[in-house]
């Protein structure tokens, strides 16, 4: 027989023709038992299951050295893909090539066999059902032929302390459960929560930042100048012009600032920023583009009190780098791994800075999918009595290019202030803000809060999984707030 084998989006029949495939019953099963006494009654103690081995035999005709090396390339994998046949292709198996696939060569005819590994030995639906959230309760039905693990989608419409999702079974609760005897926790408070759109315009000045990179550098000193898109279409804050410059000069970083000026002042705080860093011709204007943005907390006097820089400068080869900065020391330099940098064409993320007493923290993370979710991060925490002493007044931003070289697309998408009331970083609860976007990966276990992973949101004492047993089951949603969103299942098959 012949029929299609996509794996890892690879369709492996434009190489091969599969002529048997054994996928056996279900996955391996050992019994464990245990020999009461001397007599010959023995009492079965359970049993466990391995991952399934599917044999798929193929043979290919013509070309063989090219087919056998793009075939080599295609089962090239660092971890378990998506596997479809084509006598189901509704459904699909996460599977690796296992140990070597020999291929026998009879002048321009090849016969093989592909091992597969298929973790679990199961299946799952190509095609995700979605169950809204109505009055706080919604039915699940799974048709399949195993418990399915259940996605959570959550929209938070108010503030929230804490939500929990309640099934016969199990109760999964995450945010902050304060205790009815005492305040265990010291609350927070949220002091900006802009998605930078023409409607956040009035709160930001335009051009009387402070710029942190060559900021006194002769004729190469970085200046301010240009203009800021507030689009509410892009629901972000874009360059919509760097500046004129004159291209017989030295060159020199320029661009406009965004600047935020806070009603009170703030000794500890949680910032967070997602932000554009590409090339604007994506992938393919990668070659010579460069760019520079700063995001800097500074006090009432204009003094750095911690920051983050990316910054691609060089037309010649792609790099782009990231620094960490503590008052005006720059405290790391790092650079983005290549394919971090480049993939989906250039970088979107978010970057989270935090000051608690002494203690400053960073997170530097890359965002992608449908929802938003953290797929690469870095964390970096440091200690400085002195810059501890400094309270934050002000957010300043620099979007900016280098001379009239090549540009990136830059532009800050969403900033998230909150002010921090204690110095005891476990005082301080995780809760919800409204527009917040809670995602509960199902089949991971894995928290992500507006696309950043954080498995700490999780309730102590709460079950860990959510899960739809075969046939209907019913769910229930308890909050002090409000919200909207629904439950997500890919139906699994044994």
């Amino acid at each position: 027989m012949s029929f299609s084998v996509i794996f890892n989006e690879h369709e492996l029949n434009e190489l091969l023709d599969v002529t048997d495939l054994r996928r056996g019953v279900g996955s391996p099963r050992t019994n464990n038992f245990q020999r009461m006494g001397s007599s010959q009654l023995q009492r079965y103690l359970g049993h466990t299951k391995d991952n399934a081995v599917w044999e798929m035999d193929f043979k290919v005709k013509h070309d063989l050295i090219n087919k056998r090396r793009e075939l080599a390339d295609m089962l090239d994998v660092d971890e378990p893909k998506a596997l479809i046949f084509g006598d189901e292709p509704d459904k699909y198996a996460m599977a690796v090539p296992e140990g070597d696939t020999p291929l026998e060569e009879q002048v321009f005819l090849g016969k093989g066999t592909i091992e597969w590994i298929v973790v679990n030995g199961k299946s799952y639906s190509i095609d995700a059902k979605q169950f809204p959230f109505v009055d706080d309760e919604v039915t699940v039905e799974n048709k399949g032929t195993d418990v399915a693990p259940l996605d959570i989608h959550t929209t938070f419409t108010s503030d929230a302390d804490s939500i929990g999702f309640v099934s016969e079974d199990h109760i999964v609760q995450l945010g902050t459960a304060y205790s009815e005897d005492e305040e265990n926790f010291v609350p927070s408070d949220k002091i900006i929560n802009d998605y930078m759109g023409g409607q956040q315009k009035e709160h930001w000045r335009e051009n009387v930042g402070r710029v942190r990179w060559r900021s006194d550098s002769g004729d190469n000193t970085s200046q301010i100048m240009g203009s800021i898109d507030w689009s509410d279409k892009k629901s972000a804050a874009n360059v919509k012009t760097f500046g004129p410059i004159d291209k017989t000069k030295p060159g020199f970083w320029h661009g406009p600032t965004i600047t935020r000026f806070l009603t009170n002042e703030l000794p500890n705080f949680e910032a967070f920023h997602r932000f554009q860093f590409k090339p604007v011709d994506g992938y393919y204007g990668k070659k010579g583009a460069q760019g520079l943005i700063e995001i800097n907390y500074a006090d009432a006097d204009s003094n750095f009190v911690m920051g983050f820089e990316m910054k691609d400068n060089t037309d010649t080869i792609e790099e782009i780098t990231y620094s960490f900065f503590i008052g005006t020391t720059r405290i790391v330099e790092m650079k983005l791994p290549n394919k971090i940098a480049t993939e989906g064409g250039g970088f979107y993320g978010s970057i989270q800075m935090t000051k608690i007493g002494n203690e400053f923290t960073f997170k530097l993370a890359r965002l992608r999918g449908t929802p938003l979710k953290e797929t690469w991060s870095v964390t970096k925490t440091y200690h400085n009595e002195t810059v501890a002493m400094l309270n934050a007044s002000r957010i300043d931003c620099f979007l900016s290019q280098w001379k009239n070289f090549t540009t990136m697309d830059l532009g800050l998408t969403h900033t998230r202030l909150t002010q921090i009331n204690t110095e005891d970083d476990t005082m301080v609860p995780l809760t919800f803000y409204e527009d917040d976007e809670l995602f509960v990966e199902g089949t991971t276990n894995r928290v992500y809060i507006n696309g950043i992973r954080n498995d700490n949101y999780r309730v102590i004492g709460s079950s860990q999984f959510l899960e739809a047993p075969k046939g209907k089951s019913e769910y229930s949603v308890l909050t002090d707030g409000s919200y909207e969103g629904y439950l997500e299942m890919r139906e699994r098959y044994l």
